[in-house]
């Protein structure tokens, strides 16, 4: 029943957002779009783990997992990135198109006005999602990548090195990248519900209603992240486990 499971998830978000923009207006909305945004969010979750449970893998975190059967560090940014931008899509889109329609009310609901660095950041999230593998299957191609044949998943995959020479030892590489990305979601998650609490004319915008809209991001964070994604996929394309070759070669230092 994973279908019917995933369709009533989805038409109880759209009802939920529906409901919030009938009882609230852009001038006082109070908790009821919060409240609607934060549903929309567990909403989400669970689609993503309806998903998830689809064979073969049969799991709620079906969607963090990758090709060698463990929790993938991209997948968790991607995956919390996109949580965080559809739901707030979701959201703000269906509550500005129902207040759209009183009176005097916004001209154009779904100019949310999203930033150019938001773009970069999903761009950067997508492009370590799909770096990832490629590096991956070259240490699958060397014989070198470590493969979960058990089929138990754990949390702790997402911190471990990804090789049979460091499959047991913390990467510090995915313990930094995780840590800015839930810091950095959690920070522009706050920013998006504090507009939602208190709509206004988005930036440079005179003489528009209030309404609800994704506010700026600091570049310098962005360029952080940025940084800190190259030096995650540079570490994780540097061999870490001896092959043939090294052994018949002298190991190296």
């Amino acid at each position: 029943m994973p279908h019917f499971q995933f369709a009533g998830l989805v038409v109880l978000i759209v009802v939920v957002n529906i409901i919030a923009g009938l009882h609230s207006a852009p001038a006082d909305p109070g908790l009821c779009v919060l409240g609607a945004w934060l549903l929309t969010l567990v909403g989400l979750v669970g689609c993503f783990a309806v998903i998830g449970r689809l064979p073969p893998v049969v799991d709620w975190r079906g969607v963090l997992i990758d090709q060698r059967n463990k929790m993938s560090l991209a997948r968790l940014q991607l995956v919390l990135w996109s949580l965080l931008v559809i739901s707030a899509v979701m959201t703000e889109g269906t509550i500005n198109a129902v207040w759209s329609v009183v009176p005097n009310a916004l001209k154009n609901p779904l100019d949310l006005n999203v930033p150019p660095e938001m773009w970069i950041l999903l761009g950067l999230s997508g492009a370590s999602a799909v770096a990832a593998p490629i590096v991956l299957g070259v240490k699958a191609d060397q014989g070198t990548l470590s493969v979960n044949a058990q089929g138990q998943h754990a949390w702790r995959d997402i911190f471990y090195g990804d090789e049979t020479g460091n499959d047991d030892q913390v990467d510090f590489s995915k313990v930094q990248q995780f840590f800015l990305t839930v810091v950095l979601v959690i920070a522009y998650g706050v920013e998006v519900a504090a507009i939602m609490l208190h709509p206004s004319a988005p930036p440079g915008v005179s003489g528009a209603t209030a309404m609800l809209y994704f506010p700026a991001l600091d570049k310098g964070l962005v360029a952080l992240m940025g940084v800190s994604q190259v030096a995650y996929i540079g570490y994780k394309a540097v061999p870490h486990s001896k092959t043939d070759a090294d052994a018949l070669g002298g190991g190296g230092a």
